[in-house]
């Protein structure tokens, strides 16, 4: 049976139709995931999502295809007043999260380093100056989203955020002087890397934009952490490896990159995101005590 957030769009994707199982990957209020399986044995990812969940079939054609970043492929996209549809391949069914071996985590750092190598190549050379400031995030934007969280109900006068807010632009200013644009995932976390015998396939780009900064480096080591045998060392070494960093640029970098994904992360957590993620305010506290953490490292 098809999933009620799909019946409208039953007369415009015929694959809907021809679906003989659906199996519910993820739902949150705004966004529901199946994979789809054919009769004649074929498999698709199919994704519903409304409202800025909608936006995702954007970024990869704008972003992610331009940029022949290693992802699946769309077939379809539909979008109707306030939501949308996005036909994807079925790039495997098991991820980085299902099966933590730190080769696995080694591996998606050396795809990591690769991607953001070949983006930051392509970029000025593929995409137009005006997608390019569509989807860019600069210096004075994470500043600005960093001022809100201090105006925010939640965390408003957080000593840790204050403190930060002294130093971040100075250390904003060098990175975006000194590191060349690129993509950046803003969820490479283990469920998102998919294993292939080729390698790790990042899925979900619904959040990519265009930084200079390394969140998604800090964000795959502290699940290797959490999740893995792979040392901070490992990865680090693994990284460069597929990278032309030299180990001192990538030390400084690293701590800079994480507080730019936690101020990210917790600017849509504060205002929104709790709404849609059921349970995502216990995160919270955790995440501004990381960001706490990297302070210390930046001073």
């Amino acid at each position: 049976m098809i999933p009620a957030c799909f019946s409208e769009y039953r007369s415009k994707i015929l694959v809907l139709n021809e679906a003989a199982e659906w199996s519910l990957l993820r739902k949150w209020t705004l966004s529901e995931v199946y994979r789809i399986k054919l009769a004649g044995g074929e498999s698709r990812i199919i994704k519903w999502g409304s409202s800025e969940m909608a936006e995702e079939a954007g970024i990869y054609r704008d972003l992610v295809q331009p940029l022949q970043i290693k992802a699946p492929r769309i077939s379809e996209f539909v979008q109707l007043e306030n939501s949308g549809v996005m036909v994807m391949e079925d790039v495997g069914e098991h991820n980085v999260e299902q099966q933590p071996h730190p080769a696995y985590f080694l591996e998606a750092a050396k795809e990591l380093a690769r991607l953001r190598t070949r983006a930051a190549s392509l970029l000025e050379r593929t995409l137009s100056p005006e997608t390019v400031e569509a989807y860019s995030v600069s210096a004075e934007d994470f500043l600005k989203l960093l001022n809100d969280l201090l105006n925010s109900e939640q965390l408003a006068g957080n000593e840790g955020l204050s403190r930060l807010a002294k130093t971040l632009p100075n250390a904003l200013e060098k990175l975006y002087r000194t590191v060349p644009n690129s993509i950046v995932h803003h969820d490479y976390h283990a469920k998102n890397l998919v294993i292939q015998e080729n390698g790790i396939t990042p899925i979900d780009w619904a959040n990519a934009y265009l930084s200079p900064h390394l969140g998604d480096l800090y964000c795959l080591m502290k699940e290797a952490h959490a999740r893995s045998q792979a040392t901070r060392s490992e990865l680090l070494s693994a990284y460069l490896e597929a990278s032309d960093l030299h180990a001192s640029d990538l030390r400084w970098q690293l701590p800079i990159g994480g507080i730019c994904w936690l101020v990210k992360t917790l600017h849509w957590l504060v205002y929104g995101g709790t709404d849609i993620i059921p349970g995502s305010e216990a995160w919270i506290p955790d995440l501004v005590q990381d960001v706490e953490y990297l302070y210390a490292e930046i001073i």
